[in-house]
């Protein structure tokens, strides 16, 4: 860990309660980032807090649903005049729900959540960024970007959609000095189970056959190894990339 890679940035952390997200809350803290991190779990949040407290580390934390374009503003508010790094983590799985079986509460949750979170908050940071002429951008999209064994349709769906999302930023933006890429993670030990429960048996079965190629489980903290990296000054060239992180998942 490079405690100085990002001293003197700001950054605005989503997911922040959980999993990859707390992950990197604590890893941008320690390596001299001034965190916002943000959740709709406040309980949760708090363990987050009192993990930073043990590392001698302090963060803004807001429960905050980014879905919600009010709790969108909040967030960016909290972060003050200056953003330059955005790690969009935030995400929610859909039970492993085919096409078949989904209903519309569940697909406008799942897309609110995983494609209108993220292109809010995206946007919301843009103008500043631009204003400021640099800015970095990570998204955690899924191994689920790239095909469809990893999950039901909504899931599936949300992060290819975010794939797009996240090489259209690179696209018109990367001449203002404003860099998108994406991180994909394969499976990896966080608090997403509580959607992932699978409603639909026959479904769950079709995709455990991919399942049973995952090598293990990665800890959360190997997710923001490379989100840390990718907002970092040290991948000043890298824009519009998809990069895996799913220790060789989506090569079966």
């Amino acid at each position: 860990m490079d405690t100085s890679r990002h001293q003197g940035k700001v950054a605005i952390v989503t997911g922040a309660a959980n999993g990859i997200g707390r992950a990197t809350v604590l890893r941008l803290a320690n390596e001299g980032a001034t965190v916002i991190g943000c959740d709709v779990n406040a309980a949760a949040l708090s363990e987050t807090e009192q993990l930073l407290a043990e590392a001698g580390k302090t963060a803004q934390l807001v429960v905050a649903d980014i879905s919600r374009q009010d709790d969108v503003d909040r967030v960016v508010a909290a972060a003050g005049p200056t953003i330059d790094i955005l790690a969009n983590v935030a995400g929610i799985m859909d039970h492993f729900v085919p096409l078949g079986d989904l209903d519309d509460a569940l697909w406008e949750r799942v897309m609110g959540v995983n494609v209108t979170g993220v292109m809010r908050l995206t946007r919301a940071v843009l103008p500043i960024m631009e204003t400021a002429g640099h800015g970095a951008i990570v998204t955690v999209a899924s191994k689920a970007s790239l095909g469809a064994g990893a999950a039901g349709v909504a899931y599936t769906t949300s992060k290819h959609a975010v794939i797009g999302l996240v090489k259209s930023v690179a696209y018109f933006y990367g001449t203002k000095g404003i860099r998108s890429n994406a991180v994909l993670p394969g499976g990896v030990m966080t608090a997403i189970g509580a959607s992932s429960n699978p409603q639909v048996p026959w479904a769950m079965e079709r995709a455990q056959l991919s399942m049973a190629t995952i090598a293990r489980m990665a800890d959360p903290d190997e997710i923001a190894t490379v989100i840390s990296w990718l907002a970092s000054d040290e991948a000043s060239n890298v824009n519009g990339a998809v990069v895996s992180a799913d220790g060789g998942w989506a090569t079966a």
